[in-house]
């Protein structure tokens, strides 16, 4: 059984690597981006994994302790 895996910043150049590494080479496992999207996030730089089953992206500013709160049980994060 795989592990629910949250990356934050993924949308920006390093975190969008980290998404794509861990997408490709774990694919029991679902990795959950989250990003406000601000200044430094792209999705553009994640279209290559944004169609794969084990992907999700979640436009949250990691701040907003409700909503975090919400992604955390949404996904069960490990």
């Amino acid at each position: 059984m795989g592990k629910n895996i949250l990356i934050t910043g993924g949308a920006g150049f390093i975190g969008s690597h980290l998404v794509r590494r861990f997408v490709n080479r774990y694919p029991e496992d679902q990795i959950v981006n989250l990003d406000a999207l601000t200044y430094a996030g792209n999705l553009e730089n994640l279209k290559d994994v944004e169609s794969k089953a084990n992907y999700h992206f979640e436009k949250v500013d990691i701040l907003d302790t409700e909503k975090l709160k919400a992604l955390f049980s949404r996904y069960q994060i490990d």
